[in-house]
C-alpha cells in the first residue's frame, strides 16, 4: 500500500498488456533463430500418422533466420493453426451467451448461493467443491473446452464475497490440474503410452492419487486467498478492476429457478454430458463440441421463445466479445509457428535432454519435470509436446535407470502444471480475459499453486523411482 501511496506501481502493475507480451515473444522467438544454430532430429511417421523423433539422429541443417516481415506473418500463421481452438471460443461464447441471457444460471446460482448462506455450509467448501468438479471434467476434455464456463465460476466466487482470482482459479486451475495430472488423459498419457508400446492408461491407481492430492492442495490454495480477501479486500490483487456485469444483478433472497429456468438447466446438463461422454466413449473432440455448443444455443432459443434475429443477436455479441481472447490463442501459437520454421525447435529440444543422462535415476526424474516444464513454453500442445520429446525422453530415462510410467509422469508434471502460469497457454490467457484478470495479478497468485503442485508430484515421482513403478 505504501508504494501506492507514492505513486509507485507493484511489479505485477508493471507487466505490459497481454498482447504487448505475446507480441515481445514471437520477437523474441525470431531473434532466436538468428542465434541459435538450426537443427532437426529425424522423423517416421507411426500408425497413428504421428512423427515421432528418432532419437541420436540430430544434426545441424541450413540457418533459416526469420525476417522482419515474418514476424508479422507469424500472427496470421498462428491464427491459421490455431482455428479449431479459435473457433471453439467463438462458438461457445456465443451459445454461452445465449444460455446467460435467460437468466437461468444467474437464478440457479443465486438460488445456490442463499442456500448456502442459511446453511452451515463454508463458503471454503464451495470453492474446494467447485474446484474438483473442474478438475475431473479437466481427466477427459482439454483446457480450451472449460473456456465457456469462466463466467460461472466468476459468479460464483462474486456471490460468495470473493474476488475475480478466486472465480478464475477455480476453473482455470481446477481444469488444467485435472488436465495435467489425470489417468485418463488422450493427449498426453495416451500419446505417451502409444509412442512406447505401453497398454492404454496403465499405471492409474498412482496416476489418480497424485491427480486427487493434486487437486486438493490447488483447491486449498485457492480457499487459503479466498479467505484472506474476505477478511480484508484491500489485500485482493484485482480490487481496482471493475466487476461489472460479472456478479449477480439483485438480492439472493430475490431469485427464484422457474419453469424456463429448469428446462435450461437441463440444456447445460446436456452440455456437461455431451463433454464427458463424447470425448471417451465416442472419440469427439473439437469440431464435435462446436456442433454441440450451437445445438444447445438453438435449443435454448427455443425454450425461451426467442425470435430469430434476437437469438442471433445474443449469439454474435458472446462471440465477438470473445475476439480479444481468440487473437490471443493465435498469437500464443505464432512463437511456435517461427520456431519450426527457424528450425531452432529441435535445437532447444534436444540441448534440454542431454545433461538428464548425467544424474542418477531420483535427479533425473525431478529435473525431467524441469525441462518438460521450459519445453512447454514453446510446446503448449500436450500431444505436440509427447511427440517431440518423449521418443527422446524415454530412452534417456531407460539409461538412468528410470521405467517407462515414471517417464510419463515425470512428462504430466512438466507439461500440464505450468499451462496455468504460461501466456503461451491460448486457453488461460483467454480465460484471463473473460475474468477481466491482467496476466501479471494472475501469475502472482497462480505460481503459489504451481509451487506447490510440483512439490506434490515430485513427492510421487521420486515415490515411483523407490518402488521401479511399472510394469515397464
Amino acid at each position: 500500500m505504501a508504494n501506492q501511496q507514492l505513486g509507485k506501481k507493484l511489479w505485477y502493475e508493471r507487466i505490459p498488456n497481454t498482447y504487448v507480451i505475446l507480441f515481445a515473444l514471437i520477437v523474441f522467438a525470431a531473434i532466436l533463430t538468428w542465434v541459435v544454430p538450426a537443427g532437426e532430429f529425424d522423423r517416421v511417421v507411426d500408425e497413428t500418422g504421428r512423427k515421432l523423433i528418432q532419437p541420436g539422429t540430430y544434426h545441424a541443417v541450413e540457418q533459416s533466420p526469420a525476417s522482419l516481415f515474418d514476424i508479422f506473418l507469424a500472427i496470421p500463421k498462428g491464427l491459421q493453426g490455431s482455428a479449431n481452438i479459435i473457433f471453439m471460443i467463438l462458438l461457445s461464447s456465443g451459445a454461452f451467451k445465449v444460455i446467460n441471457s435467460t437468466g437461468a444460471l444467474e437464478n440457479s446460482i443465486g438460488v445456490m448461493l442463499r442456500g448456502i448462506n442459511r446453511s452451515r455450509v463454508p463458503s471454503s467448501a464451495v470453492i474446494v467443491l467447485i474446484t474438483f468438479l473442474f478438475s475431473a471434467l479437466g481427466l477427459v476434455v482439454g483446457p480450451e473446452i472449460q473456456i465457456p464456463f469462466t463466467l460461472i465460476g466468476v459468479s460464483i466466487a462474486l456471490g460468495l464475497g470473493y474476488d475475480l482470482i478466486v472465480g478464475l482459479a477455480m476453473i482455470v486451475v481446477g481444469g488444467g490440474i485435472g488436465f495435467a495430472t489425470g489417468p485418463i488423459c488422450a493427449s498426453t498419457v495416451g500419446t505417451c503410452d502409444a509412442i512406447c508400446g505401453l497398454p492404454l492408461f496403465s499405471g492409474m491407481g498412482l496416476r489418480t492419487a497424485n491427480w486427487f492430492a493434486c487437486t486438493l492442495v490447488s483447491s486449498l490454495v485457492i480457499a487459503a486467498y479466498a479467505r484472506k480477501v474476505k477478511k480484508d479486500p484491500s489485500r485482493s490483487y484485482v480490487r481496482d478492476i471493475s466487476t461489472e456485469g460479472l456478479g449477480f444483478s439483485k438480492s439472493l433472497e430475490d431469485y427464484q429457478i422457474g419453469r424456463t429456468d429448469k428446462l435450461v438447466l437441463l440444456v447445460l446438463l446436456g452440455l456437461f454430458v455431451c463433454l464427458i461422454v463424447g470425448p471417451t466413449m465416442l472419440g469427439w473432440y473439437l469440431d464435435e463440441m462446436m456442433a454441440v455448443f450451437v445445438i444447445a444455443a438453438i435449443i435454448t432459443a427455443f425454450i425461451a421463445r426467442y425470435s430469430t434475429t434476437k437469438a442471433l443477436d445474443i449469439f454474435c455479441k458472446g462471440a465477438g466479445e470473445m475476439f480479444g481472447a481468440a487473437m490471443m490463442v493465435g498469437m500464443g501459437r505464432g512463437i511456435q509457428v517461427i520456431l519450426e520454421n527457424g528450425h531452432v525447435m529441435d535445437t532447444i529440444v534436444n540441448a534440454l535432454s542431454s545433461p538428464i543422462v548425467n544424474f542418477g535415476p531420483y535427479a533425473a526424474a525431478i529435473l525431467m519435470t524441469l525441462i518438460h516444464g521450459a519445453v512447454n513454453f514453446l510446446i503448449p500442445s500436450g500431444s505436440g509436446q509427447a511427440a517431440a520429446t518423449m521418443p527422446l525422453m524415454f530412452p534417456v530415462g531407460q539409461m538412468v535407470g528410470l521405467t517407462d510410467q515414471t517417464s510419463i509422469l515425470a512428462f504430466q508434471t512438466g507439461d500440464g502444471i505450468t499451462n496455468i502460469i504460461y501466456p503461451t497457454m491460448g486457453a488461460m490467457m483467454a480465460m484471463c480475459g473473460i475474468a477481466r484478470v491482467p496476466f501479471g495479478r494472475w501469475f502472482k497468485f497462480a505460481i503459489k499453486v504451481v509451487l506447490s503442485v510440483y512439490i506434490v508430484c515430485w513427492a510421487f515421482l521420486l515415490l515411483a523411482v523407490k518402488i521401479n513403478w511399472g510394469p515397464f
